[in-house]
């Protein structure tokens, strides 16, 4: 039998030119499907190895989200695999396999909105003091970088993965991102970042532990392109010694570039573009952490906050 999942894959790297890690995530959301309709009495008993999209129906659909909502899954998982396999079915419709989207009908579920993780200034601040002091190790100048250009220029970690030496423009100090959808563009670097950045390629070809054409931005220590969780490790050790707490990821240094560039005044289309939001409403929850800020500094500084009293004229 066809395994459209493959196909799916193949569609949306193609085609579609979604990254590889998004492929995997919606291959992985669909494999936990199809494992789901293998355990189902209806699929077990056809002896069917791959999922038969023909046989699902609204049911099966969401007996699955059931399933994952009492297994304690997050809401925000659920609904990622809802429009995952929503996704799925639509392909399948275009494509003449199936004749109508069981999926149609479900809803998303209903969540909370929580706001972005992201460093104070104070602290922030303090990280940055540390890590602008230049270092002549190869490794010590690299982690450093790693952390000031994901908070300089408000990158994902598969953005900063995926630097190649041609992105970077150190005359012009922009660097080219390759975002989400193959969607490219150019973000500018801070001065401070651009001259550290200068020293980091010199050290880089001093350690001359490039193979041949490798051509990432940033290398492991043997001299292979840093990976994902390469990224996520050295974040992680950076803010954790700076004390923060809760979440210590990449994407809360994005989070964090994002909220103090508004607080600081940038408009929300500015700070869209430096994202990559293909959507406004994407970016317009930054607002929120300036709107919360700005009450906290109000109610510290404020002579009658906290007060029950009315205030008289």
């Amino acid at each position: 039998m066809i395994d459209y999942i493959e196909r799916f894959g193949r569609y949306m790297e193609v085609e579609r030119r979604c990254s590889a890690a998004t492929v995997d995530i919606y291959c992985r959301d669909l494999r936990q499907f199809e494992a789901y309709m293998q355990a189902s009495r209806s699929v077990a008993e056809s002896g069917e190895s791959v999922l038969d999209p023909v046989a699902v129906q609204l049911g099966d659909v969401r007996g699955w989200v059931m399933r994952d909502v009492e297994a304690g899954i997050a809401v925000g998982s659920v609904n990622r695999r809802i429009s995952t396999l929503r996704s799925f079915f639509r392909y399948l419709m275009r494509e003449g396999i199936v004749e109508q989207n069981p999926v149609r009908d479900v809803k998303a579920l209903r969540s909370g909105r929580r706001l972005p993780a992201f460093v104070e200034q104070s602290r922030m601040a303090q990280l940055v003091r540390v890590l602008e002091e230049p270092s002549e190790e190869f490794s010590v100048e690299r982690d450093a970088l790693v952390v000031l250009l994901l908070y300089a220029c408000g990158l994902r970690r598969s953005e900063l993965v995926s630097l190649t030496l041609q992105r970077v423009d150190l005359a012009a100090q922009t660097v080219q991102v390759m975002g989400k959808g193959a969607k490219e563009r150019i973000v500018p670097l801070l001065p401070a970042v651009a001259a550290r950045l200068e020293h980091y390629l010199q050290l880089r070809a001093g350690e001359q532990i490039c193979p041949g054409a490798e051509n990432c931005l940033f290398l492991s220590d043997k001299g292979r392109g840093l990976t994902a969780m390469g990224v996520y490790g050295i974040v992680r050790a950076y803010l954790s010694s700076a004390g923060v707490q809760g979440k210590r990821s990449p994407h809360v240094l994005r989070h964090t570039f994002a909220t103090h560039l508004m607080q600081h005044g940038a408009s929300v289309r500015v700070v869209q573009q430096l994202l990559g939001h293909a959507s406004l409403a994407a970016t317009q929850i930054y607002t929120h952490n300036t709107i919360e800020s700005l009450k906290e500094t109000y109610n510290h500084a404020h002579p009658r906050a906290g007060r029950t009293d009315k205030m008289k004229d």
